[in-house]
């Protein structure tokens, strides 16, 4: 096969570690810019975040977490895609945050 069908690796490593995607909490409380991999590049708590509960806060900084990774991986897996023509998802990725078993979250 002819090596010039193949994408540059040096510009999709770029691709992946120039990735971000920006979450906002619904009641705009929480901002999260995320990376791929589950990296976090910037986490904001507007003043209206130190109004609820920690647990109130904590669930919500997860969800936004999640929301933000989960677009930043959809958009990385549709900018592969395009870049080398292969059909990717973004559970090909993995990455992310991971769940919280909900017995460990009662402890």
């Amino acid at each position: 096969m002819d090596q010039q069908n193949f994408p540059d690796p040096g510009a999709l490593q770029r691709l992946v570690a120039e990735a971000e995607a920006e979450a906002t909490s619904e009641n705009s409380a929480v901002r999260v810019l995320a990376g791929p991999g589950g990296q976090i590049k910037e986490l904001d708590l507007r003043p209206n975040a130190f109004q609820m509960s920690g647990v109130e806060l904590g669930e919500m900084i997860v969800e936004t977490l999640r929301a933000a990774h989960t677009k930043v991986e959809r958009e990385l897996a549709v900018t592969i895609s395009r870049e080398t023509g292969m059909e990717m998802t973004p559970g090909d990725l993995g990455g992310g945050v991971p769940g919280v078993d909900p017995i460990e979250r009662e402890q």
